[in-house]
């Protein structure tokens, strides 16, 4: 009889590091972001394995009779590769390419450095923690197994997948030497494409995530923090630049399945400076550059997907790595190239590559059989302590507190249609960095003001940064055209332009929205309560957007709830089934 095994997966990049665990069965039971835990934005430096969050994980969702696999996003050449770059760099970023941050401060060798050592670092680092726990407080020994990085992001995709066989590729900043990756997927086997694929060390221009990443720079925005999401909401309010996109151009291409620079030292770089924002300018004076970046990322991408369809592998495609994040290009995949669909799973980044590695290791041992039988949840990651609730409805004299277990949806929802903005926490967080119903703000999409005042009030972010409508999946052909499935809020699709009226504050500049299709069978609650908005105003569908403010995670306790609730414009909480309403 085999030994029971439970994977540990630690996403180890050094930035957005995660822990996933991934059961006997080959059953993901629980994925979380360092971040939440820490309540640090992408805890750059932060192992995965934190001391004091491991022993509960495995106390909760490891079989206590099972031995422990520890399965790393990174391979065991990765350190050498990174230390190899490292010292490129010296040589390549001598030159006249020099990337911004959002306060204008050139990027230089030194930097890069400090970023290739602290992914080396963070890789060698996680496990450490989680090894001492298994073998000194479980009297258990622990095996190592460490992936290709780019592999993990392909597993990630593939096997959260519906598909028995799909083409995948994986499009990010740096892998281990290069920037872009294919491969087939078939039978639960994950086969790398046969392709002549020329490395990108010593050279950042090959790689379209540095692309985007530099574009955010170039906007006034901080890469550091990843706002490229900032690049996205910009670009609708801009308008096509013909000189930018040239020179843009002159710094990207593609050639076959690889990234180029036709560039290569970017001698053009100085006349792309008059177009970068500078610290005294509105972010709208940088809406051009994001709009003519976009497109030039969408060339691209569109590019390589097509080659990847030539290899005749599937209609469907599984796309994983940081540039799946780009939602306003995800919503044209089926329209600008020839896949019939697309996949993208909740965490395409770094973080999901947690769950990639866990899977891998599972799947070493051939336990990955029943995968794809049903959508896969992105609720996997921590619940709200039941002691604090219950801590709270004893000692808080909060004024407004109710304990409604039975009628919580019906009077969220009649809260919202009053206009009121209330935090929405339920259940397992989701993973990745969206909120998906269990860690939300909702809102009214019906006023027209409720953007403004979301931005204004609660999130105290930029102004021209858009909302997601939360749909019933059963209406969403009534209010989007072409319209896909979109479980995880991984894609934008353009409103029909009857319904654009009816729901303003959730309809982007240019008629989108970065939409979330919700289904009960994937949340049951959340489904009841958008259907119980529906029944009040005719409306299927909620404004949603992440329970924070602008530069933290997404809250991880009743405490962190509560800070967000009572340090903004929030007009209520919902935790569970406790309302808390503002005097």
């Amino acid at each position: 009889m085999a030994m029971k095994r439970n994977y540990i997966g630690l996403a180890c990049t050094g930035h957005d590091n995660a822990l996933a665990v991934v059961n006997d069965r080959g059953e993901v039971v629980f994925a979380e972001a360092t971040e939440r835990f820490l309540q640090n934005k992408r805890s750059y430096n932060c192992i995965p394995d934190n001391p004091i969050l491991i022993g509960k994980v495995i106390k909760q969702y490891c079989d206590p009779e099972a031995d422990i696999v520890i399965a790393k996003t990174w391979s065991e050449d990765a350190p050498g590769i990174l230390r190899q770059e490292s010292a490129l760099a010296a040589q390549r970023l001598q030159g006249p390419y020099r990337p911004y941050s959002s306060s204008f401060i050139k990027y230089d060798v030194g930097a890069y450095q400090y970023v290739l050592k602290s992914v080396s670092d963070s890789i060698q680092s996680a496990g450490v923690n989680l090894k001492f726990y298994c073998e000194q407080v479980l009297g258990k020994q622990v095996e190592f197994r460490s992936f290709n990085h780019h592999l993990t992001h392909a597993a990630t995709a593939c096997y959260t997948s519906p598909y028995e066989q799909a083409a995948c590729i994986v499009v990010d900043g740096m892998g281990e030497g290069v920037s872009v990756s294919g491969y087939a997927y078939r039978d639960h086997r994950i086969e790398a494409l046969p392709v002549p694929v020329q490395s990108m060390l010593g050279n950042l221009a090959k790689s379209l995530g540095f692309f985007y990443s530099h574009l955010c720079g170039w906007c006034g925005f901080d890469p550091w923090a990843g706002e490229e999401w900032k690049v996205m909401g910009l670009a609708p309010y801009g308008k096509f630049n013909q000189a930018i996109y040239d020179v843009l151009r002159e710094r990207v291409a593609v050639s076959g399945f690889d990234i180029e620079c036709p560039d290569p030292e970017w001698k053009s770089a100085s006349r792309l400076l008059k177009y970068i924002r500078t610290p005294d300018q509105p972010s709208l004076a940088a809406a051009d550059l994001a709009h003519t970046g976009q497109v030039v990322f969408a060339e691209m991408m569109t590019a390589l997907l097509n080659r990847l369809y030539e290899f005749g592998i599937s209609d469907n495609l599984v796309f994983g790595g940081g540039c799946a994040l780009n939602s306003s290009y995800n919503g044209k995949i089926t329209q600008l190239t020839k896949f019939r669909n697309a996949h993208i799973f909740a965490a395409p980044g770094d973080d999901g590559n947690a769950v990639g590695a866990a899977l891998l290791a599972c799947d070493q041992d051939r336990r990955l059989q029943g995968l794809n039988s049903r959508p896969s949840s992105p609720y996997l990651g921590s619940t709200m302590s039941k002691s604090s609730l219950q801590d709270l409805a004893r000692y808080s004299r909060i004024p407004g507190l109710q304990h409604l277990p039975d009628d919580i949806c019906r009077r969220t929802a009649q809260l919202l249609s009053e206009g009121k903005i209330i935090g929405w926490v339920q259940g397992r967080a989701e993973f990745g960095p969206r909120a998906l119903g269990n860690r939300s703000i909702l809102a009214d999409p019906r006023r027209a003001d409720m953007k403004d005042k979301i931005n204004a009030r609660v999130k105290f972010r930029e102004e021209f940064r858009p909302f997601a409508p939360s749909i019933l999946a059963e209406y969403g052909p009534e209010y989007f055209l072409h319209y896909q499935d979109t479980p995880y809020m991984e894609r934008t699709l353009a409103f029909r332009e009857e319904v654009r009226q009816h729901v303003p504050a959730v309809v982007h500049v240019d008629g989108t929205g970065r939409l979330q299709s919700v289904k009960r069978s994937l949340n049951e609650r959340y489904h009841a309560l958008i259907s119980e908005f529906h029944r009040l105003t005719g409306v299927p569908l909620v404004l949603n957007t992440s329970l924070n403010v602008m530069g933290k995670p997404i809250v991880h306790s009743v405490e962190d709830a509560l800070a967000v609730l009572y340090t903004t414009g929030l007009d209520a909480m919902v935790i569970e089934d406790y309302l808390i309403e503002k005097q």
